[in-house]
Formats: C-alpha cells, sequence, structure tokens
C-alpha cells in the first residue's frame, strides 16, 4: 500500500471521523483505524504478540492502517482530515488478555 495520502484515504477519515463524533467539541488531532477482525487484535494480548512489563503488547504480524491527521484550519464540525495508509506492526496496552488501548505504530 502506498505511504503517501490517499484521496481515498481522506474521503475515509473524513467519513468516520464525523460518524465516531471525533469532531466535536473539539476536531481529535488523530486517530487510526486498525483494519483486521477484532480476533486479530485480541490475539496480540492473548500470546501472539511480544510483552513488555505487565501491560504493552507488540504485534508480531502487520496490520493495515489508516492514519488520520486534522488539517490545518479545521474548527469543530468542519473538520478535514488528511489520511495515510500503512502496513505495518502495531503496540497495545492489554488489560485481562484484551487489547484496551492502541498505543502506537512500530
Amino acid at each position: 500500500f502506498p505511504q503517501d495520502q490517499t484521496p481515498q484515504g481522506q474521503s475515509y477519515c473524513n467519513v468516520m471521523m464525523r460518524c465516531l463524533w471525533l469532531t466535536r467539541p473539539v476536531c481529535k488531532p488523530t486517530n487510526t483505524f486498525i483494519h483486521a477482525p477484532t480476533s486479530q487484535v485480541q490475539a496480540i494480548c492473548r500470546g501472539l504478540g511480544r510483552c513488555h512489563g505487565r501491560n504493552f503488547c507488540d504485534s508480531n504480524s502487520s496490520f493495515f492502517l489508516t492514519i488520520c491527521r486534522v488539517a490545518p484550519g479545521s474548527r469543530p464540525g468542519h473538520c478535514v482530515y488528511r489520511g495515510r495508509v500503512q502496513t505495518r506492526k502495531i503496540r497495545v496496552a492489554c488489560k485481562q488478555r484484551l487489547p484496551v488501548l492502541f498505543l502506537r505504530i512500530l
């Protein structure tokens, strides 16, 4: 997948950020969407990831991601996002063997 911004990524970001109410009362600066079945993301915390400490686990495999970042000049209710697609490994926080928070791209 291209690492550059794409019109498809931008359209996806604008629609999804609005649908998830991430554009009010402020434009959320960034959000990462993981395109995978829930079971694959859960597997990171259930032995198919490399865990550090008590609750940070890194995926062993890569995931298809869309990273949405707010464009300069955006304002609540009229947020414009730039989308970038990547295939990368990720780090999540786990609790009771379930992912509870996306932490970062590795």
